[in-house]
């Protein structure tokens, strides 16, 4: 950390100013990010010596460097002004209206808000400033909470007594997940909802939009058919099942039988439940087919109105701008659920059901890592992008879903992310929700592989028509399954009574289902982002510069 202290008269600007320039200098920042920087410094310094009441007093300045990230922090006492009080950066020609300045002013806000910090607290007023943002700095977090999370787990399981650990697992781990799952549950549908709305009402072409519609959808068949493909080849390749473990099946899955007696494997069914009875139970329920509905409806609705109310257009552009700002907030403290979310996992893992279906978890694993690795194919075959720009640019949502294991809840990142290869909000706010509710690839791998294991475990053999009732029934779950934790789980115990194996069976790979979900999701969600990817740059809608800055 670089320090220095000023006196609070303007004649120590100029030395104020050159001790940052040296300083960022010092870290290797770019001639150009130095040169934006201290214009802003320069007028920030002379609006806290302006203010300063004692001209004998201190101006703190820092240069702070922590994990790629670079700020600027300034401070002195004095009276309370605000972004708008830095008139080198509103520099704005006092001839023109005040609807015009006040628009201009707005504008500054929001570019600069998330860089500049401005705080006043007993009298001593602060400035700080983001000069470099690390890349790494969500994933070294995330990666630290997720190592941390295990080991801690671990050492409580071994050496703190069962009855602390449980006590401490439910009511501070399991409390905290449960909070952080909960908040995304509650965001998800308004941002959704919003992102889709706003981005067809300012779409325009509304038979380009169908056509876009449409290749999304039959990428995510493909994509969906290639996975069922990939988990019955994985299969055959390692044909793990042992017909002794017949024996160690219990009743303990019946709750989550119970779940799957209400789902029904049923295309028409899914298609016909895309349109809501009311305009409420969608939101409440976090029907992301609903939700789409009716947020394309309202925002074909509001294009229609060709600019004659351009203040609703506003509305529904402004409101996704606040719940974008408020899902910001919540994936700011992903690490500290995530480091919770794997103590507990590590906590209540059953043990002895790893050690009897041990073979399960890798093979499952196999599926998902050659379903990434076609994935990536596809954007250097058919896209004629690299691939390797392409995890760069989305890995932090691959970890997201990794660790939170839910489709839904890793959305607001990959959406985030999308932005960040250089994807047109028109594809990515339709794509990915649309995406986190009909495209599970990694869910079909898992149910084909899980099928097959537990079909030899009792003796069933599926070849035939057996095999193709299985494959339809697989590729009707992935479209109507819900994004949420265990959803996989309660479609493997709608697909076993259909081949002939006893749906309590999935009571096997229960105790280890979590570890296997966080990778299904990380392949769902990944999935999801390439398909984008794919058809943003079919229709032109992808700035590849952007995308190759990765």
């Amino acid at each position: 950390m670089n320090k220095m202290i000023l006196k609070a008269n303007e004649g120590e600007i100029a030395k104020g100013v050159e001790f940052i320039r040296n300083a960022l200098m010092e870290k290797k920042v770019s001639k150009r990010d130095v040169a934006g920087t201290l214009l802003t410094v320069e007028e920030a310094l002379a609006k806290l010596i302006a203010n300063c009441p004692d001209k004998e007093g201190n101006v703190k300045l820092q240069v702070k460097s922590f994990l790629g990230n670079i700020s600027i922090h300034m401070s002195a006492g004095g009276e309370k002004f605000e972004l708008s009080d830095l008139k080198s950066i509103y520099d704005f020609s006092e001839e023109e209206d005040e609807e015009i300045l006040a628009v201009k002013q707005n504008l500054v806000n929001k570019v600069l808000g998330d860089n500049i910090a401005i705080s006043s607290r007993r009298n001593v007023n602060a400035v700080d400033i983001r000069v470099k943002a690390s890349r790494y700095r969500q994933l070294i977090y995330t990666m630290f909470a997720l190592v941390f999370g295990l080991l801690t787990g671990m050492v409580m399981k071994i050496c703190v007594p069962a009855g602390v650990t449980d006590a401490i697992s439910e009511n501070i781990f399991a409390s905290v997940s449960t909070m952080f799952l909960n908040s995304l549950k509650m965001i998800v549908g308004p941002l959704v909802f919003f992102s889709i709305a706003s981005s067809i009402a300012d779409f325009g072409d509304l038979k380009a939009l169908g056509r876009i519609v449409g290749k999304v959808i039959g990428c995510y068949l493909i994509t969906s058919v290639i996975a069922i493909s990939v988990g019955y080849v994985v299969y055959q390749v390692f044909p793990i099942g042992d017909s002794a473990l017949r024996e160690a099946v219990t009743d303990a899955a019946s709750s989550t039988i119970a779940k799957g007696e209400g789902m029904a494997i049923s295309i028409k069914d899914t298609i016909v439940n895309i349109i809501p009875s009311d305009y409420i139970s969608p939101f409440l329920n976090s029907n992301m087919l609903q939700l789409i509905f009716m947020a394309a409806l309202l925002g074909i609705g509001a294009s229609k109105l060709s600019g004659r109310e351009s203040g609703f257009r506003n509305a529904i552009v402004s409101a996704n701008a606040v719940f974008s700002k408020i899902t910001a907030m919540i994936i700011s403290v992903m690490p500290v659920a995530v480091f919770c979310s794997m103590a507990k996992m590590v906590i209540s893992m059953d043990t002895n059901s790893l050690l009897k279906v041990v073979a399960w978890l890798p093979v499952n694993y196999v599926g998902y890592l050659l379903m990434i690795g076609v994935y990536l194919l596809l954007l250097l075959v058919i896209g004629r992008m690299n691939p390797l720009k392409f995890v760069r640019g989305f890995y932090p949502a691959m970890l997201t879903a990794y660790t939170l294991g839910s489709s839904n809840a890793a959305m607001p990142t990959s959406i985030k992310q999308c932005e960040k290869l250089g994807i047109a909000k028109q594809i990515y706010s339709f794509s990915i929700p649309l995406g986190a509710t009909i495209n599970m690839d990694g869910s079909c791998v898992t149910q084909m592989v899980s099928v097959l294991f537990m079909a030899k475990i009792f003796g069933v053999p599926v070849t035939g028509s057996a095999l193709l009732t299985l494959v339809v029934a697989v590729l009707a779950l992935s479209v109507g399954a819900p994004g949420v934790p265990g959803a996989a789980l309660i479609c493997i115990s709608l697909l076993l009574p259909q081949i002939g194996v006893p749906p309590e069976a999935i009571s096997l790979i229960m105790g280890i289902y979590t570890l296997a979900g966080m990778g299904q999701t990380c392949t769902n969600v990944t999935g999801d982002a390439v398909v984008t990817t794919l058809v943003a740059k079919s229709e032109k809608m992808i700035d590849i510069e952007k995308y190759n800055a990765n």
